[in-house]
C-alpha cells in the first residue's frame, strides 16, 4: 500500500480503532502471520479450517504494526492493550471495503480478466507485454472475494494500470468483485462448467461473468471468445466496444505452427496493416496459445507495439504447474496440469498430450475427476472417458471415487483393449503406475486444484528421475518468517545469485514473490530480466551490472548497484539527452576490498550522481568480509563503524530516505546493529548456515534435498579393486550400489573414498573415486537397499537429514559452492505449501 494512517483505514472499513500508542502508518497488508512485518496490517480472517485470530500474537511478534479483527471473535482471544487494532463486524467485508477505496485512490485504470480457465496465463502474459509500463497484477491466482482485494492492496505506489483476475464460485459474487475492481477494460477467456452445481447452467455462468463488465465506460473495451453464442445478448448490453478474439475482423491475429521440439510451437502474430512476426513459445497447448492470443490482443489495444509483443512472446514459458512438461533420461514424459479440472481444461490437456507423445510411446492418463458440475457430472465425466479412449490413451488411472465409474465405462467403450486402474488416493499413484512405465511413454496428470495430483506428479517424476533437487517452499516460507522475527523492522531481500543457489532462478523468484518477499538481488542484468519477465513486480537489484546494460536496466525497471565512479559516469553518459531515468544504489567498500567505492570517495560520487538529470540515488550498501566468524568480530564491527560514518556524511549532505543494506545471512543473524533498512538473505532462505556459529543462534528448516537412486547392485569379493585407478580395495565381501550422480552433477570429487550418502536413513560410504556421472556406495549392511531405492546425497528428505554443511566440510569446500555446482540435468521439483 501507499503509506496510509491506521485511522484512515479504520474510517474506510467502518471499524472501531483501538490504539493506545501513536497511530501507526500502514504500508502492507497480510492474512498469514508469517508474512507480518514492519508497517504491516494483519487481517484476522475466520475460515472453515483456520482462524486468523488464533495467530494474532504471532503476527505482532513477527513485527505487525496493527491488526484488523472481528467483533464476534475479540472476546475469545487474548489481546494485549498495546496492540493497535481495528474492530469490525466482518474482517472479509472490511478488507473488501478497504480495497474498493484503495482502487480509486491508487490505481488509474483496471483490466479485469475472468473466465472458467486461463485467467492466470492471460494475466501473466499481459503483464509481460506491458513490461515498459508501471503496472500491477494479481499475484498468483488471487481472484476471489479475498484474493482480488489483496491484489489491489499490493500496489505500493500509484499505478496507472492494474491487471486483475476475477473468479466466482456462486451466483452474486461477481457483483462484489465488480464493485471493488471497477474495471475500464475486460477480458473473458471462455465459458466452461466450473462450479456448474452452483449455477445450474452455462447460461447462468455466462450471465455471472459478464456482470464484471456492466459499467465499463464507452472509452473502454471487452474481449470475448469468438465462438461462444451464449455471450451475444449480454455483449449487446455493454456500452463499450466489443472485440471477438478469433473473428475475421480481429485487430490482431495469432496463428500457431508446430516446430521441431517436443513442447514448442511457432506463433505468427500479425495485424491488418501487414506487420507480422514469428516467435517460438515453449508450449503446444491449444488452451495456452488461446490465452496468449487474448493477452497479445489486449496489449495491442493498450498501445503496445507489435514488435514489443513479439519480443515478450519469444521463448514464453507458462506459469509453473500450468502444463509443465518434463522428460526423464529414459524418455518418459510427464505432463503436470493438475491446477484445473474444468471440462474445457481437461479436453485441452488431452489434446496437448496427444501432440507431444513420442510416436513409439504409449499414453497414460491419471485423472482425479471434476467437481461442482451438478446435473452435468455424468455427461462431463463420460465425455472425458470417450475422448481419452479416442485420443489413444492406452492406460487410464482413476484416482478417488466420485463419478469416475462413468469415465471408466466411456473409456472402455471407446477403447475396449485399454487398461483401467483404480487408485484410492494420489499418494498410491506413484507405486501403482511406476511398474507399467517404459521408455517413450507419456503420462498426463489432471485433477481439481486441491486433490493432491500436483504432488502425485512430482512424486512420480522424482521416482523415475536419476537426479533430483527437492525444494520445500513451505519450509522456505517458515524460514522467511523466522528471519523476519529475528531482524525486527528490517525488510528482506532474497539474494538469488548463481541461479538462486542452484535451485533455478525464475521458478524460485516466482514462488517467493507469493510469500511476501518484496526485494530480490541477483548478479547480472540478464538474471534480473529473466525474473521480471515472469511478471514479478518486486524491486530487483543488480549487483554486477555492466556499463552496456542501461537499456535493459531502464526497460525492465531494475536497480543497479553502482560500485565505481567509472560505472556511474558510464550510466550518466548513456542516459544523457534521453527521457529515461534510473534509480541506483551506491556500494561502499568498508573492508571487503572487492567491489565498491572507498568511504573517502562515497560522498563525491553520490554528488556526481545527484548532479545528473537522469539518475537518482535511492540506496547505499556495503558487504561484510567475515560476519560468520566470531574470531573476526572486531573487524566486522570496524566495518560497521566505517559504514555508519559514511552514512552520516551522506545524510548531512542532504541524501535522505536512502534504503540502507549491509547484512548477509550471517550478519543478519549475528549483528543486529547491521540490520539497517534491509537484510540480504541467501543461504539462510534454504535453512543452510554459512558457519556453525551462525547455526547456534537461530533455528531454520532445511528446505532442500538432493537425491538419486540406485541403478544397479553388484557383489565383490575380497581383493577386488573398484573405480578409476582401483583406489578402493575390497577387504570383505561387499554389496555395492551404483548411483548415477557424479562430479558433473555437482558432487565434489574430493569426497571420493571418504564421503557418505544416506540410504533408508543409514550411512553408506562412497567407495573409490567419484566418476563424472556416477559413484559406488557400500550397501552391504543396508538390508532395504535395492535397485531403485532412493539415495539422499544431502539435505532433508523423508524424515532423514544429511546436513549440506557436513558434506561441504568433508569435501573441503563451503555449502554455497555445494549448492551452486548442481548440474543442469538434475530435475528441480518444487513442493508447494
Amino acid at each position: 500500500m501507499i503509506p496510509t494512517r491506521l485511522d484512515e483505514i479504520a474510517k474506510e472499513t467502518l471499524g472501531d480503532l483501538r490504539c493506545q500508542v501513536p497511530i501507526p502508518t500502514i504500508e502492507h497488508v497480510c492474512i498469514d502471520s508469517r508474512g507480518a512485518a514492519s508497517k504491516t496490517l494483519f487481517i484476522a480472517l475466520h475460515g472453515k479450517n483456520t482462524d486468523g485470530h488464533c495467530f494474532l500474537a504471532e503476527a505482532f511478534r513477527n513485527g505487525a504494526a496493527a491488526a484488523l479483527v472481528s467483533e464476534s471473535r475479540i472476546d475469545s482471544v487474548s489481546i494485549s492493550p498495546d496492540w493497535p487494532i481495528i474492530v469490525v463486524s466482518s474482517t472479509l467485508r472490511a478488507l473488501q471495503l478497504l480495497a474498493k477505496w484503495y482502487r480509486r485512490e491508487a490505481i488509474g485504470e483496471v483490466v479485469a480478466i475472468t473466465g472458467s480457465n486461463g485467467k492466470t496465463v492471460v494475466k501473466d502474459a499481459l503483464k509481460a507485454f506491458l513490461i515498459k509500463r508501471s503496472v500491477i497484477a494479481s499475484p498468483g491466482s488471487y481472484n476471489s472475494q479475498l484474493g482480488l482485494p489483496l491484489s489491489i492492496l499490493s500496489a505500493e505506489q500509484y499505478s496507472r494500470l492494474a491487471v486483475l483476475e476475477a473468479g466466482v464460485s456462486a451466483p452474486g459474487e461477481m457483483a462484489t468483485l465488480e464493485e471493488i475492481a471497477s474495471p475500464d477494460y475486460g477480458i473473458l477467456t471462455n465459458i466452461g462448467m466450473a462450479h456448474f452445481a452452483s449455477f445450474g447452467s452455462r447460461e447462468a455462468i455466462a450471465l455471472e461473468k459478464m456482470a464484471l463488465f456492466c459499467r465499463i465506460p464507452r472509452s473502454g473495451w471487452v474481449l470475448l471468445p469468438n465462438d461462444e453464442p451464449l455471450l451475444e445478448k449480454h455483449a449487446k448490453q455493454l456500452r463499450c466496444e466489443v472485440h471477438r478474439v478469433g473473428s475475421a475482423n480481429q485487430v490482431l491475429s495469432l496463428v500457431p505452427f508446430p516446430i521441431v521440439g517436443d513442447s514448442q510451437m511457432l506463433l505468427e502474430v500479425s495485424v491488418p496493416s501487414g506487420a507480422r512476426f514469428e516467435v517460438p513459445v515453449k508450449t503446444r497447448s491449444p488452451e495456452i496459445i488461446s490465452d496468449l492470443h487474448f493477452a497479445a490482443y489486449a496489449a495491442y489495444l493498450l498501445g503496445v507495439e507489435l514488435d514489443e509483443i513479439a519480443s515478450a512472446l519469444d521463448g514464453f514459458v507458462p506459469t509453473p504447474t500450468r502444463l509443465e512438461i518434463w522428460s526423464s533420461s529414459e524418455g518418459i514424459r510427464i505432463i503436470n496440469d493438475a491446477h484445473s479440472s474444468d471440462p474445457i481444461s481437461v479436453q485441452s490437456a488431452l489434446k496437448t498430450a496427444a501432440l507431444v507423445t513420442s510416436p513409439t510411446g504409449r499414453k497414460f492418463f491419471a485423472f482425479a475427476g471434476m467437481r461442482e458440475l451438478g446435473t452435468q457430472q455424468e455427461i462431463a465425466h463420460r465425455q472425458v472417458g470417450t475422448q481419452a479412449g479416442e485420443s489413444g490413451f492406452s492406460h487410464l488411472f482413476l484416482v478417488g471415487n466420485g463419478n469416475l465409474d462413468f469415465t471408466a465405462q466411456a473409456y472402455k467403450a471407446a477403447r475396449p483393449d485399454g487398461c483401467v486402474v483404480k487408485v484410492h488416493s494420489p499418494a498410491e499413484l506413484k507405486d501403482r503406475m511406476h511398474p507399467f512405465l517404459r521408455a517413450g511413454d507419456t503420462v498426463l496428470f489432471k485433477g481439481p486444484r486441491n486433490a493432491g495430483m500436483i504432488r502425485a506428479a512430482q512424486d512420480l517424476s522424482g521416482s523415475i528421475a536419476q537426479r533430483c533437487l527437492w525444494v520445500d517452499l513451505a519450509k522456505i516460507a517458515e524460514n522467511v518468517a523466522r528471519l523476519r522475527r529475528h531482524c525486527g523492522q528490517a525488510e528482506i531481500m532474497a539474494t538469488l545469485k548463481a541461479l538462486a543457489y542452484g535451485t533455478e532462478l525464475v521458478q524460485l523468484a516466482f514462488w517467493m514473490s507469493r510469500i511476501g518477499v518484496r526485494h530480490f538481488g541477483v548478479s547480472s542484468t540478464n538474471e534480473g530480466v529473466a525474473i521480471r519477465k515472469t511478471g514479478v513486480d518486486q524491486d530487483i537489484y543488480i549487483f554486477l551490472a555492466d556499463q552496456e546494460d542501461v537499456q535493459n536496466l531502464v526497460f525492465y525497471r531494475l536497480t543497479p548497484i553502482v560500485y565505481s565512479a567509472e560505472l556511474a559516469d558510464a550510466f550518466a553518459a548513456q542516459l544523457a539527452g534521453t527521457e529515461h531515468s534510473l534509480d541506483v544504489h551506491l556500494k561502499v567498500d568498508t573492508g571487503m576490498h572487492r567491489l565498491g567505492v572507498s568511504p573517502a570517495d562515497a560522498l563525491d560520487i553520490a554528488r556526481r550522481i545527484r548532479k545528473t538529470k537522469n539518475m537518482r540515488l535511492t540506496g547505499v550498501c556495503t558487504h561484510f568480509a567475515s560476519a560468520d566468524d566470531p574470531a573476526a568480530d572486531d573487524y566486522t564491527n570496524q566495518q560497521i563503524a566505517v559504514f555508519d560514518h559514511t552514512l552520516e556524511a551522506l545524510r548531512a549532505d542532504g541524501f535522505l530516505n536512502l534504503k540502507v543494506h549491509a547484512a548477509n545471512t550471517a550478519a543478519a543473524i549475528r549483528f543486529p546493529q547491521a540490520h539497517y533498512d534491509m537484510v540480504r538473505l541467501g543461504l539462510g532462505l534454504y535453512g543452510v548456515f554459512p558457519s556453525a556459529h551462525v547455526q547456534q543462534i537461530v533455528h531454520l528448516e532445511l528446505a532442500i534435498a538432493v537425491t538419486s537412486r540406485i541403478a544397479a547392485i553388484r557383489t565383490f569379493e575380497v581383493g577386488d579393486r573398484l573405480g578409476y585407478s582401483g583406489t578402493h580395495v575390497v577387504n570383505r565381501k561387499t554389496r555395492v550400489g551404483i548411483v548415477p550422480f557424479g562430479y558433473d552433477d555437482g558432487l565434489p570429487w574430493r569426497l571420493s573414498g571418504h564421503g557418505h550418502v544416506l540410504i533408508d536413513g543409514q550411512m553408506a560410504a562412497i567407495l573409490g573415486r567419484i566418476s563424472m556421472d556416477q559413484m559406488q556406495v557400500d550397501v552391504t549392511d543396508i538390508s532395504g537397499a535395492d535397485v531403485g531405492t532412493e539415495v539422499l546425497i544431502y539435505g532433508s528428505r523423508g524424515g532423514h537429514v544429511l546436513r549440506p554443511e557436513q558434506v561441504a566440510e568433508q569435501a573441503g569446500t563451503i555449502p554455497h559452492e555445494l549448492l551452486i555446482r548442481l548440474g543442469k540435468r538434475i530435475h528441480r521439483i518444487y513442493i508447494e505449501p
